[in-house]
C-alpha cells in the first residue's frame, strides 16, 4: 500500500502571508503552475490508482488538476482539511505577532502545546489524520492524499516513529509530495517533501503564516 501526500500549490493567502485554516482562498497563479508540475509528475512517474482530497478550494483545484493529469476521479474528505487556526484566521503574520506575540512565539518553537484561539491543536488534527488512516486499506493505491501543510508534518511525523517535538523542524513545500508505504502492515516514509518536480517554481515558505 502507497500513499502519495501532495500540499496543495501556493494559494493567494500563502503569498500574503495570511493564516488560512479554514478559509477558502484559491490558488495563486504559481500555485496554479505548481498543480500542474506536480499533476505532470504523478501522471508520468508513479501512476496512482485513486485520489483523495480535502475539499477546501485550494486542496480541492490541485487534486482537480492531477485527476484530469491521471485520468482519475477525486473523492472527498473533511477529516483532511487544514488545521484551524481560529481567531487567527484571515489574518496576516504581522497582525498575530502584534495581537498574540506570545502565542505565536510557541506556536513556532513548541507548537504541540498551542490551541489556536477558538480552533484546533494538533492533538486533534492527529486524532483526524489517524481516523482517515484507518480507512485507507479500503482505497486503491497507490493513493494521492491532497491535504494541507499540518497534515504532512504530521504524517511525516507519524510514519518514521518521531514524536510530535519535532514537528517544528518539518517543511512542507507547496505541491511536494511525501510517499509513505506499508510493509507488514507498518509504515515506511519513502521520501519525504519532495521538491523535484518544481523546478523555478517553489514557493518562498519564509513569506507564508506557518
Amino acid at each position: 500500500m502507497t500513499l502519495l501526500f501532495v500540499r496543495h500549490g501556493e494559494s493567494t493567502w500563502n503569498v500574503e502571508g495570511r493564516f488560512q485554516g479554514r478559509q477558502d482562498p484559491p490558488l495563486s497563479e504559481l500555485g496554479e503552475r505548481q498543480a500542474r508540475a506536480v499533476a505532470q509528475r504523478l501522471a508520468s512517474v508513479d501512476h496512482p490508482a485513486a485520489i483523495v482530497s480535502s475539499p477546501l478550494s485550494r486542496a480541492r483545484r490541485t487534486a482537480e488538476v492531477i485527476g484530469a493529469a491521471c485520468e482519475l476521479p477525486v473523492a472527498f474528505d473533511e477529516r483532511l482539511v487544514e488545521i484551524s487556526h481560529g481567531d487567527w484566521e484571515g489574518l496576516l503574520r504581522t497582525e498575530i505577532a502584534a495581537r498574540w506575540p506570545e502565542a505565536l512565539e510557541r506556536w513556532h518553537a513548541s507548537p504541540q502545546a498551542v490551541r489556536f484561539p477558538n480552533g484546533e491543536n494538533l492533538d486533534q488534527v492527529q486524532a483526524r489524520f489517524e481516523s482517515f488512516m484507518s480507512d485507507v486499506p479500503a482505497r486503491k493505491t497507490p493513493l494521492v492524499v491532497c491535504t494541507h501543510d499540518v497534515i504532512i508534518r504530521l504524517a511525516t511525523l507519524w510514519a518514521g516513529g518521531r514524536p510530535m517535538t519535532r514537528f517544528a523542524s518539518l517543511k512542507s513545500d507547496n505541491a511536494a509530495l511525501t510517499e509513505i508505504a506499508f510493509a507488514d502492515g507498518l509504515p515506511r516514509l519513502v521520501r519525504a517533501n519532495d521538491a523535484q518536480h518544481l523546478d523555478g517554481l517553489r514557493s518562498d515558505l519564509a513569506r507564508q503564516a506557518l
